[in-house]
C-alpha cells in the first residue's frame, strides 16, 4: 500500500490528509507534528491513519511526502533527507507559500532517487488546526505544483493523480514564476495593507472617530493584516527579492500620485481612478485567487424589528449556511446595511436568489 507521510497538521495540512484519506482508501495516511495534540486529534476525527513518533521514522516508510509546515522549517527537513534511507522513487511536495527556496533542493534531492514537486494550494481560513480541517477545502481553488527538472515529469504526473480529487485548479509555474507572481497578487498586498492599519494607528491618537470609522470599508481593504505577523514575516523575508522590486514600483506609482495631486491635474487623477477601476472590474470573479475570497452580500434592509431574523429564517429553511453576519453602520460606497458572509460561492448565489424574493436590495 502507498504511505503518503505528513509533517504538520495545521489545517491547510490536515485538510489535505482528510481529502487524501477519503479519496484513496488504498493508501495509508501517517502523519507526524511536533504537537502531540494535533495527531491524537487528528486520529480520533478519522483523519489519519496512523500517528509517527519521529521524522526520521515517517521518512523512512513513505512513497509519498507532504510538508505543511512553514517554509524555514521544510527546508531543515529536506536538508536531513539524504542521510535517510528512504524508499527508492520517493515523491516529496510542500505546502509552502514560496518556492524557490525548496526548489533550490531540487536536484541534490534527485540524486538520492528522492522527487521534489514543489506545491502551494492557495487556500485557507481565519481559523486554524486539524480540528478546523475540511476534505473541501481546496476546491475551485489554485494549486501551484512546481518542478525544473525534466527527470521529475512523471513524479510531477503522479502527483496531478493523487490531487485530482481536491477539485483544486492545478497549474504548473517554476518555482522564479510563482515567486514572482505571488510577490504581486499576493505577499506585496499584505505589506501594503498592513501598512495602511499602521498610518491608521499612527494618525487615531488625533481623533477617536479614525478608529471609529475605521470600521467601515477600512477595514474591509485591510483585512488580510490580521493574518499571522509570524507566517508573513517568514514569507517577505523568503520573497524579498521580487518584493523589493515591487514595493519600489509602488514607491513610484504613489510618488506620481503625489505629483497629480499638487498640480491639482484633474484630468490625469481621472485617468488614475478610470484605468484602475476599468482593470479591477475586469478581475474574476468566479475563481478562487491567491488572497482568501470572502463571500458577501450587502442587503438593504428596512429599520423594522424582526427582519434580521426573518432573513436568517429565510436562509435557513432553504438550507444555506452562513459564516458570518454583521450590521453596517458606516457605509459609504457600498450599498446595505447588513453584510451576510457565505461559506462558500454556491451558497451566496443561492442567498441572493432567495432573498431578491424578499423586500431587500442585493449588491
Amino acid at each position: 500500500m502507498t504511505d503518503v507521510f505528513f509533517i504538520g497538521l495545521g489545517l491547510i495540512g490536515g485538510s489535505l490528509a482528510s481529502n487524501i484519506k477519503a479519496a484513496h482508501p488504498d493508501m495509508v495516511v501517517s502523519a507526524y507534528d511536533a504537537d502531540p495534540k494535533q495527531l491524537e486529534r487528528a486520529l480520533s476525527i478519522g483523519i489519519i491513519d496512523k500517528p509517527i513518533a519521529s521524522f526520521e521514522e515517517g521518512a523512512e516508510q513513505a512513497d509519498i511526502m507532504v510538508f505543511a509546515t512553514p517554509v524555514q522549517t521544510t527546508v531543515k527537513y529536506l536538508t536531513l533527507l539524504p542521510n535517510i534511507q528512504t524508499k527508492a522513487g520517493l515523491i516529496v511536495t510542500d505546502t509552502g507559500s514560496t518556492k524557490s527556496t525548496i526548489q533550490a533542493h531540487e536536484r541534490r534531492l534527485l540524486q538520492h532517487d528522492i522527487h521534489l514537486i514543489g506545491g502551494h494550494p492557495m487556500a485557507g481560513s481565519h481559523k486554524t488546526g486539524v480540528l478546523n480541517a475540511k476534505k473541501h477545502l481546496f476546491e475551485n481553488a489554485y494549486y501551484v505544483l512546481v518542478h525544473d527538472l525534466q527527470e521529475n515529469d512523471v513524479a510531477h504526473q503522479r502527483m496531478i493523480q493523487l490531487l485530482e480529487s481536491t477539485h483544486a485548479k492545478l497549474i504548473k509555474m517554476t518555482a522564479e514564476e510563482h515567486d514572482y507572481v505571488t510577490g504581486v497578487v499576493s505577499h506585496t498586498p499584505h505589506l501594503i495593507a498592513s501598512s495602511l492599519v499602521s498610518l491608521n494607528a499612527h494618525y487615531a491618537s488625533h481623533s477617536p472617530l479614525i478608529q471609529e470609522l475605521a470600521a467601515g470599508g477600512f477595514r474591509d481593504i485591510t483585512r488580510i493584516a490580521s493574518s499571522s505577523p509570524e507566517m508573513w514575516r517568514d514569507i517577505s523575508l523568503e520573497n524579498k527579492s521580487h518584493i523589493l522590486t515591487i514595493m519600489k514600483q509602488f514607491q513610484s506609482q504613489i510618488d506620481d500620485v503625489i505629483h497629480i495631486l499638487e498640480d491639482e491635474d484633474a484630468s490625469k487623477l481621472y485617468q488614475f481612478f478610470a484605468e484602475s477601476k476599468t482593470y479591477r472590474d475586469a478581475l474574476p470573479i468566479q475563481s478562487k485567487g491567491a488572497l482568501r475570497s470572502t463571500y458577501d452580500l450587502y442587503v438593504d434592509i428596512p429599520d423594522k424589528a424582526g427582519t434580521i431574523s426573518k432573513i436568517t429564517h429565510l436562509l435557513s429553511s432553504h438550507n444555506i449556511s452562513i459564516s458570518n453576519l454583521r450590521i453596517l453602520e458606516l457605509r459609504e460606497d457600498i450599498y446595505g446595511a447588513l453584510r451576510i458572509s457565505f461559506k462558500s460561492s454556491d451558497d451566496r448565489e443561492q442567498g441572493r436568489v432567495v432573498l431578491n424574493d424578499y423586500e431587500t436590495y442585493i449588491e
